[in-house]
Parts: C-alpha cells; sequence; structure tokens
C-alpha cells in the first residue's frame, strides 16, 4: 500500500472492521515510569528530554524492564514552568505499587529513588493520545481520558505512545499493568468499575504487561472459554512450553491448576498496523487446543 492509497486510512477502523484480535497484545513491561511532562509531544516522545538525560533514563529504564510514558492532565495542554509529577509502578503480581515525587529537572530521576512498596498508591489509568505517533489515539484517546478522569478525578492520565495503536484507544491500569483496547467513554466506565470490585473485563483486556505474550494468551484462552474467574489476581502463570512449532502448554494457578493447550497463527492484516505506516503487517491468532486439570 502507497501513501497515496492510504490517504484517508485510520488503523483503528479498519482494525474494527476485520475484528482484528487483542489478544495478547499488552506490551512487556515489568515496571512503568511516568514522568508528566505538558505540551506537544513529538512521535519519539522522550525527544522532548535533553539527549543524554533521556539516553541515561532509557538504560536505567532497560536494565529494570521498565517502560517509559509520558503524561499529562487531559483537555488542553499549555506548557507550565515549575516542578513536574513523576511515578514509578511496579506492576509484578504480588507487589503491585505505585509512588508519586515531584522534581525540577528530568535529569534528578536518573539517579532518583525507583523503589515502591507493595500496596503503595491508588490505581491510575493512563490513555494514549500521542497524536503525532498515530492520529487514531488522539481520535480516541482524548475524549476517552477526558470523560474517565470524570469518574476517576485526578486518576486518568493521557500518554504517550502504548503500542497497538489498532486497538485504540488504548488504555493502561497501573501498577497492575492492565493493557485495554477499544476503549470507548462507555466502556472505559465499565473497566473502571470491575477495576474497584477487583475484576477485569476480558472482552477488551489485551494482556497484563507482567506476563508474556503466551501466558496472556492462556489466560485470554481459559477465561473466553469459561474455565477461568475473570478476577485481577486469579489464573497466575506458573510455567509454559512450546509443544511444537506453533503449539504450545501453559500452566496457570487454580484449583485445580489448569493446562491451557493452544495454536499460536500469523494473519497477514491486508493493511498497515498504524496509520503512519505504509507497509501492511502482520498480526497474531490463538485458537484453544484444549484445557485439562493438573497438579502442580
Amino acid at each position: 500500500m502507497t501513501v497515496e492509497q492510504a490517504g484517508g486510512f485510520r488503523c483503528s477502523t479498519a482494525a474494527s472492521e476485520r475484528g482484528d484480535s487483542m489478544v495478547a497484545t499488552a506490551p512487556p513491561a515489568q515496571a512503568w515510569l511516568l514522568i508528566e511532562h505538558e505540551g506537544a509531544w513529538p512521535v519519539n516522545a522522550l525527544d522532548v528530554l535533553p539527549a543524554g538525560v533521556a539516553q541515561r533514563l532509557a538504560a536505567r529504564a532497560s536494565a529494570m524492564d521498565a517502560r517509559i510514558s509520558l503524561i499529562r492532565r487531559p483537555g488542553r495542554h499549555p506548557r507550565i514552568d515549575g516542578p513536574f509529577r513523576w511515578a514509578i509502578a511496579n506492576t509484578r503480581p504480588g507487589h503491585e505499587g505505585i509512588r508519586w515525587a515531584e522534581a525540577d529537572d528530568p535529569a534528578e530521576l536518573i539517579d532518583a529513588d525507583w523503589s515502591v512498596a507493595a500496596g503503595q498508591g491508588e490505581a491510575v489509568a493512563i490513555v494514549c493520545a500521542h497524536s503525532r505517533h498515530d492520529v487514531c489515539c488522539a481520535i480516541k484517546g482524548r475524549p476517552t481520558a477526558a470523560d474517565l478522569d470524570v469518574q476517576w478525578p485526578g486518576r486518568v492520565w493521557e500518554c504517550s505512545h502504548l503500542g497497538g495503536d489498532r486497538f485504540a484507544a488504548t488504555m493502561v491500569l497501573l501498577p497492575h499493568g492492565l493493557c485495554y483496547g477499544r476503549v470507548t467513554s462507555e466502556v472505559g466506565r465499565r473497566i473502571l468499575y470491575a477495576h474497584e470490585h477487583g475484576f477485569v473485563v476480558p472482552e477488551n483486556l489485551r494482556g497484563r504487561s507482567s506476563y508474556s505474550r503466551h501466558a496472556q494468551a492462556a489466560q485470554a484462552l481459559a477465561r473466553e472459554s469459561g474455565w477461568a474467574s475473570s478476577l485481577i489476581g486469579a489464573i497466575q502463570p506458573v510455567s509454559e512450553r512450546a509443544v511444537s512449532d506453533g503449539q504450545y502448554e501453559v500452566v496457570l494457578a487454580a484449583e485445580p491448576a489448569l493446562m491451557v493447550r493452544f495454536r499460536e497463527r500469523t494473519v497477514e492484516l491486508g493493511t498497515p498496523a498504524t496509520c503512519r505506516s505504509t507497509i501492511d503487517a502482520f498480526g497474531r491468532e490463538y485458537d484453544l487446543t484444549g484445557v485439562v486439570h493438573v497438579a502442580h
């Protein structure tokens, strides 16, 4: 597909029309570093920071398997002077927590304390609204974030690129690292309500960032087939292995434990995966082949 052919192309519309699966598309991360930065963000959001600072923050984040997101309050984004807020969130199961602080200069974060206690802080939602990375994220993310901020005042933020642009609006609930897609205002309100009561909304859940894609797939398939609970902490992965080419087995903690068997397939999308791309992309789909109870 050429740029000219893609003139009015919207990746999220194409993905919805095809019914692209969102299963196991959560970006991998054991922690998230959130940095408040008002105003517009360039395509590569970290370019707003001094180059040396951005590189050192990225290196430290990579060493601890953390993802960095710029955040800003929903609505208009005038540039402001003075301290900015930042947060570190631990998404590892059993260690979930988020801690906020303030800084005057991004360089302060390079040597700052990135530790966080389990159970610390209130859950927050970050919604991708990174227009220069993908216009779908702005069109769908900005109004969704603004509407959800009414339900969770001060706890909903616009954020930079989350991945999965074709599933806009995309949202992550921290500190659990629960990644959602196709989040409208109505769907988002349902997700926030479920989260407050300890549940996920499986039909919009892309996965949990602290799990591998095969663990994410196994959880989704177990829930979809009625074998597992929608409780946030339920069916944690115990083990996973490739059985043969494209075939996998994942054991999930339950009473009794579940072994989920499935096939992973690569599918042609027939269009680019993002609004900015001009190359037709591929996606993955997962077919359940069996679920059995096992001892572990």
